[in-house]
């Protein structure tokens, strides 16, 4: 068996050394600290893997609809990475820093494993598809995948296996390759709306450039539309409810031409700094301008040499490459965003911006589902396609000895330093004392008070130390459309009272808060939480003299944070029946003066 399958073992053993090497020294202390920008989104990312978790191991629920966050109204939210979800549930002792490493490795292995056989498939080479994998694995896309911290978009493999299957389904006409690529379609949809879509793009691209097939064309369009159908079916009800936990807006009542070319008050959804600039593609060792863009301004350098490969195997095998070089270009045309831009600035002629496809696409996802907020990841159509042309235009090993230098100046040389940057939740561990002690909600008073990205970092971690539900939701953009919980708590005079104190802007505790404390008891809230930043202050003595005031001392007291049980009052059902009237309009009042909140997207 050894001997039979020596080229794959090799491939997956190489796959894996090559994952270890770009993100070394990770392997050394895999528990220390997590692969990602600490600006980014990885702690979105470590959460996410704790609530899927929780929710079967701890609460015995689907994690599909929970409470929490957003409590007590609690909200539909789809599993934002339901594939690396699933794979933790296995895992229930790992610790979460461990976890999300172990699945970087893994998906970076994929990657480079699914790279090389669709490579292989492609040329007809090993040598070509260990090129292909290689250059996949290495590429800066991949770099800033994992940088970002959005863990179903290290999914990257689903692109070079669903491509490796329809170049199965193409050659052969064979219908199980078409049942999997249709498989293969829905299942990269589903763990990751992006990279599902721009597969569905390439495969659609790829195909209509190569549907002539003699006699047996019109068989290859029914297998076409079979496969096509069958993802589509399965795909398009998960991508509307997806829409509903992550939505953008109410679509009006109006036919998708009107949406799409008349104005409807549409938004646009993507700033400049998710759009790519023709200049990044080859513009080597970019800097950045503060930690926006060192967060999110990666992955954009394609490779100079990776161009060359690429164009070598243009002349070589140019009807083999013709296509892929068709869906390169696509990518970045799209990558460009909305509106075409240089140097942080949209192009106008005549005062009028260059709008861009990107900007119609948008339109048209944005009527049936979700527009795509973050263009530049159109590369990764780029990346496959360059990498599959460049797989070309190696025949044997003494062309592939200009491989690895191909990769060492994409490491060096794109935006994002090697070894690659880690970051981990804030130390919260006397919060674990929480653990069992009731099924009381928390309070999380720093997203009453102001819901920025350094408390909503500091909530996400805290949450997964005492695992109990809050009020409020603190995950970017989802907090702007699943506000009940805020406007619940926000609304008491209670809360009202404490901001300016937990802001360190003076006030005090003197009224009575009787009929706060009981609705707050009646709806399951039990506990106070007090956080600042990451830990290193002291909590302010007025904040601490004046909540020890009204619930005693706290029940936990540690560097930066200190939980307090809510006091318990007894009121008759009467009292709480007038005080829930009062507290309804005191919520209706609060959303009218905070009208059109809308995410800050980068």
């Amino acid at each position: 068996w050894l001997r039979a399958n020596k080229w794959l073992i090799a491939e997956v053993l190489g796959a894996f050394v090559v994952a270890v090497a770009l993100t070394w020294p990770m392997v050394l202390h895999p528990s220390k600290a997590a692969l990602g920008s600490p600006d980014a989104d990885g702690m979105k990312h470590l959460w996410t893997l704790w609530w899927m978790r929780a929710s079967i191991w701890e609460y015995g629920d689907f994690p599909f609809s929970t409470d929490l966050i957003n409590y007590p109204t609690g909200m539909d939210l789809y599993p934002i990475e339901p594939l690396n979800g699933f794979v933790s549930l296995f895992f229930p002792w790992m610790g979460l820093t461990t976890l999300s490493n172990m699945l970087v490795l893994m998906n970076i292995t994929l990657t480079g494993i699914a790279g090389a056989w669709f490579g292989r498939v492609l040329s007809g080479s090993r040598w070509g598809g260990l090129t292909t994998g290689l250059l996949l694995q290495c590429s800066s896309v991949m770099a800033f995948f994992v940088h970002v911290g959005v863990g179903e978009l290290n999914h990257l493999w689903w692109l070079p296996l669903g491509l490796g299957c329809l170049l199965k389904a193409r050659k052969t006409l064979d219908w199980t390759w078409f049942i999997v690529l249709a498989l293969c379609l829905i299942g990269a949809m589903l763990s990751c709306f992006y990279l599902g879509f721009f597969l569905a793009m390439s495969v659609l691209i790829w195909s209509v450039l190569t549907i002539w097939a003699r006699k047996k064309t019109p068989r290859l369009l029914v297998q076409y539309i079979v496969a096509a159908s069958l993802a589509i079916l399965v795909v398009l009800p998960v991508t509307r409810s997806f829409s509903g936990s992550y939505k953008s807006g109410n679509i009006p009542d109006v036919s998708l031409s009107s949406y799409m070319f008349e104005n409807h008050g549409q938004p646009i959804t993507d700033p400049p700094s998710a759009r790519l600039e023709l200049q990044q593609l080859v513009e080597w060792s970019r800097t950045t301008e503060g930690r926006k863009e060192a967060a999110y301004g990666g992955g954009r350098y394609v490779g100079i040499l990776t161009l060359a490969l690429a164009l070598v195997g243009l002349v070589r095998r140019p009807k083999e490459a013709l296509p892929w070089l068709v869906v390169a270009i696509i990518g970045i045309v799209f990558a460009c965003g909305s509106y075409f831009t240089l140097h942080g600035e949209e192009i106008r002629s005549n005062g009028i911006r260059l709008v861009m496809p990107s900007f119609w696409l948008n339109r048209i996802l944005g009527f049936y589902a979700e527009p795509l907020n973050f263009p530049v990841r159109y590369l990764a159509m780029t990346a496959v396609a360059l990498s599959a042309m460049a797989g070309l235009a190696v025949r044997n090993w003494k062309w592939s000895i200009v491989v690895p230098f191909a990769v060492l100046e994409i490491v060096l040389f794109q935006m994002l330093a090697w070894p690659w940057q880690t970051f981990a939740p804030r130390e919260a561990q006397a919060l674990s004392q929480l653990q069992g002690v009731d099924d009381k909600a928390l309070i999380d008073l720093a997203l009453v008070a102001r819901s920025d990205m350094e408390n909503r970092y500091n909530s996400l971690s805290t949450q997964i130390v005492h695992g109990k539900k809050i009020n409020a939701v603190p995950l970017e953009r989802i907090e702007f459309f699943a506000r009940d919980g805020f406007y619940f708590v926000s609304s008491l005079s209670l809360f009202v009272d404490l901001k300016p104190i937990y802001e360190n802007r003076g006030g005090s505790l003197n009224k009575d808060y009787r009929s706060d404390l009981a609705i707050l008891q009646d709806s399951g809230f039990g506990w106070i939480l007090v956080s600042y930043r990451t830990g290193a202050e002291q909590l302010p003595s007025g904040i601490v003299d004046e909540l020890s005031r009204l619930c005693g001392a706290p029940y936990i007291r540690s560097r930066g944070m200190a939980v307090w049980k809510l006091p318990e009052v007894s009121y008759t059902q009467e009292e709480l029946k007038g005080w829930t009237v009062l507290h309804k309009q005191a919520i209706k009042k609060l959303e009218r003066i905070t009208p059109g909140m809308a995410p800050a997207l980068r």
